[in-house]
């Protein structure tokens, strides 16, 4: 059997691992989502006009931070799942499963100027080609 080679870049491999936490989504897969997301949002170049969804949740939450005096952990689920850390089990929800995914999506978009069919179906708004990236 002939080893299979690809020639990728960071905007295709990021496009392809949000396509398939998409997929993942949809299967009810949410860990693989999750991960997904995670490591397509870290591959992918801050952007220089606007900040990513992650940045602003920061800031947001530093300008408001919790009533007992804990950080905000925007990366729990992540770390959860690549690390030895916190619960032995826990329920995941579909709403912080969207929550990755658009923190994904919406820096994807905000590099690259558009999302791929797939984005675009969950996030409507990634398909408006935008012409300053």
């Amino acid at each position: 059997m002939e080893q299979r080679t690809i020639q990728t870049s960071r905007q295709l491999s990021a496009a392809r691992q949000i396509d398939a936490a998409i997929a993942h989504f949809d299967a009810g897969d949410f860990e693989c989502a999750i991960t997904l997301s995670h490591a397509a949002e870290g591959a992918i170049p801050e952007p220089s006009s606007s900040k990513s969804l992650l940045r602003r949740l920061i800031e947001r939450a530093r300008e408001f931070p919790l009533q007992n005096g804990q950080n905000d952990d925007f990366n729990f689920a992540a770390n959860w799942l690549k690390h030895q850390s916190g619960p032995e089990e826990w329920e995941i929800e579909e709403t912080l499963v969207k929550i990755w995914l658009q923190r994904a999506v919406s820096k994807f978009y905000q590099v690259y100027g558009i999302g791929t069919p797939a984005m675009v179906e969950l996030f409507p708004w990634a398909g408006k080609i935008r012409h300053s990236h």
